[in-house]
C-alpha cells in the first residue's frame, strides 16, 4: 500500500510538470585534453542558453588553441519546443532547428586576416552545406554536440533527489524532417566535484545521444551544481585520448 502511495505521489508530480522560462544566460568552458603525459587546455567554448514557456535556444560557440598550424572551430544551435509528458519527469524536446558548423582555418590565415569563414571551401554542416573535408565521425561528434544542447534545459527540470542511483531516462527527441531520435540520461547519484578549489554538491550523471537511430557508444559522464543546475564538467574518454568540458 506504501508503494501504491508513493507511486500516486510521484504520478501526480510528474503530471504536473510545466515548460519552464530562464535566461538568457551564458556558460563559459575550458576544454582539457588529456593523453599520456599530455594534459593541457586545448580549447575554450561559451555556451549560451535561455528558455521561454518551453521555447529553449542554445548555442554552442568553441575553438581550439593553434594545434598543428590550425583552429579547430565547432558553432552549434539548437531550437526546440520543450513540450511536458504526462507521467514523466522530463518534457519531450520537439527541435525545429539544429545545425552546427565545423571548421579548421590555418592559424596563419587567422591571424593575418585573409581567413574567410563564409567561403563554402572553409566550413561544413550537419545539414551537408559547404565543401570542407570532414570525416563522419567528426560530424557525428558536430551532430551530438549540437543535441547536447538540450541537456542543459533537462536538467534543470529533472527532480534528481527523487530519482534511484542507477535509473535512466530516455528522452525523445522529435527531430526536424519527421525523425526521431533520443537521449539516455542516467542518474548515477549524489557527488560533490572540486571545482575552483571548492567542494562543490553536484548530481553525477552519465548520457548518451543516437544518431541515425542507433546508439553513439560515446557515453559522456557530467556533473552538475546541485544549486544552479548548471554542468560544471563533462568528461568522455575517446579514441584519442580523454576530454574533459569544464566550467570556468
Amino acid at each position: 500500500m506504501r508503494s501504491l502511495f508513493l507511486s500516486l505521489i510521484l504520478f501526480a508530480a510528474c503530471g504536473t510538470l510545466s515548460a519552464l522560462t530562464f535566461g538568457p544566460q551564458t556558460i563559459n568552458y575550458r576544454v582539457v585534453y588529456h593523453w599520456g603525459f599530455i594534459n593541457k587546455t586545448a580549447a575554450h567554448g561559451v555556451v549560451d542558453i535561455q528558455a521561454d514557456d518551453g521555447n529553449f535556444t542554445g548555442t554552442l560557440n568553441g575553438h581550439s588553441i593553434p594545434w598543428g598550424g590550425r583552429i579547430y572551430t565547432v558553432s552549434d544551435t539548437i531550437k526546440a519546443q520543450m513540450t511536458p509528458i504526462e507521467g514523466k519527469p522530463y518534457c519531450r524536446q520537439n527541435v525545429s532547428y539544429i545545425n552546427g558548423w565545423y571548421s579548421k582555418p590555418e592559424s596563419a590565415a587567422v591571424d593575418d586576416n585573409t581567413y574567410n569563414p563564409n567561403d563554402s571551401v572553409n566550413y561544413k554542416n550537419i545539414l551537408g552545406q559547404g565543401a570542407l573535408s570532414a570525416s563522419p565521425a567528426t560530424m557525428e561528434a558536430v551532430t551530438i554536440t549540437a543535441d547536447m544542447l538540450g541537456l542543459f534545459y533537462t536538467f534543470k527540470e529533472l527532480d534528481f533527489d527523487s530519482m534511484t542511483s542507477g535509473q535512466t531516462l530516455m528522452i525523445p527527441l522529435n527531430m526536424p524532417g519527421n525523425t526521431m531520435e533520443h537521449a539516455y540520461v542516467t542518474y548515477l547519484g549524489p557527488s560533490t566535484y572540486l571545482w575552483n578549489g571548492v567542494d562543490t554538491d553536484t548530481y553525477n550523471v552519465r548520457f548518451e545521444y543516437t544518431y541515425n537511430g542507433a546508439r553513439s557508444n560515446y557515453p559522456v559522464n557530467c556533473q552538475i551544481d546541485r544549486a544552479s543546475r548548471e554542468p560544471l564538467l563533462f568528461e568522455a574518454t575517446l579514441l584519442i585520448g580523454h576530454m574533459q568540458m569544464i566550467k570556468e
